[in-house]
């Protein structure tokens, strides 16, 4: 693991409270990270080295720039958008284990809370690399569909490998008409209101034994967990990933 002074090359809204910071002059330890990783994140703040944050690399391992994907909760991630092409950063990394044997498996299920889709994506964009045959189903929870991202990307991996998106808005009511949504060109995309109960993962879920991954909140966690219980499924086999609450404000 490494401890490099870096460079932001390219910034990216995605919404209005996610930002993606594009980094290059990493040292080697990152030439050899796996999908699924964090490191940590230093930016200069009132003149001195900020205290080190931990952040998903949201990009592929096969990338050559690094990618963090940060949503703004906090008075340090506040600063993230203000960051400008060329400004420096301390990068430290890789860490984590999370998903590190996730491409063993034939039947995948990824569940992600807002911005904890940031290591699947990093899994998603690696499987479309290598042209990853084991099936995925991500079920994505956000409170509406503006505080998605990647929306066109996620549609585009949808028809490059074999991978179901489930979009589920928590704020749109249960029972709710969605087929706003619906694209004729994107078979494998749907979108479904109300929380993400046992019911709506009873109707996108492999019936054979998936291997099943979690990122978000820890309440999110909880609810989850309850769910697959109630579905007899082991939650205690759930790979789970919670760091990005964990100091990164």
């Amino acid at each position: 693991m490494s401890k490099d002074k870096a460079r932001v090359v390219k910034k990216v809204q995605e919404n209005r409270d996610i930002t993606s910071l594009f980094i290059e002059g990493y040292g080697e330890s990152f030439r050899k990270r796996r999908a699924g990783q964090f490191l940590t994140l230093k930016i200069m703040q009132d003149g001195q080295w900020s205290k080190p944050h931990p952040f998903t690399i949201s990009c592929a391992p096969e990338d050559p720039l690094l990618r963090v994907t940060i949503k703004k909760i906090g008075v340090f991630t506040s600063l993230i958008p203000e960051l400008k092409e060329g400004d420096p950063v301390i990068v430290s990394g890789p860490y984590g284990a999370f998903c590190s044997h996730i491409d063993e498996h034939g039947e995948i299920v990824m569940i992600a809370g807002g911005v904890g889709i940031t290591p699947f994506l990093s899994v998603l964009r690696h499987f479309r690399n290598i042209r990853a045959r084991s099936r995925v189903v991500l079920l994505w929870s956000n409170r509406l569909l503006d505080d998605a991202f990647a929306l066109e990307e996620l549609g585009a991996l949808s028809r490059e490998i074999p991978l179901t998106v489930v979009h589920n808005l928590s704020r749109e009511a249960p029972g709710a008409d969605l087929s706003r949504y619906a694209r004729q060109d994107l078979p494998a995309v749907f979108y479904e209101p109300g929380r993400c109960s046992r019911d709506l993962m009873k109707k996108y879920l492999p019936s054979e034994n998936p291997a099943v991954f979690l990122c978000g909140p820890p309440a999110m966690q909880d609810y989850i967990l309850g769910e697959l219980d109630a579905l007899d499924m082991d939650s205690g086999s759930v790979e789970k990933e919670s760091f990005t609450w964990k100091g990164a404000r």
